[in-house]
């Protein structure tokens, strides 16, 4: 019964150690640095990207 449970334990182990699927050494991949935040504030109370005229909604006309 010891002898099964130890040849189960160990092909389990084996089996385990090379269905990982990966080859050589692991090593971190490279991430970019973050950017740096902005110099400037953006700026309030205007559309950034500024729209062009022809593309600018007209205000509705009261009447």
């Amino acid at each position: 019964m010891i002898a099964i449970l130890a040849r189960t334990i160990s092909i389990g182990l084996l089996i385990s150690l090379v269905g990982c699927g990966v080859r050589g050494p692991l090593y971190l991949p490279n991430v970019p640095p973050a950017p740096p935040p902005p110099t400037e504030p953006e700026p309030k109370g205007k559309l950034y990207p500024p729209q062009s005229p022809a593309t600018t909604n007209p205000s509705p006309v009261k009447q």
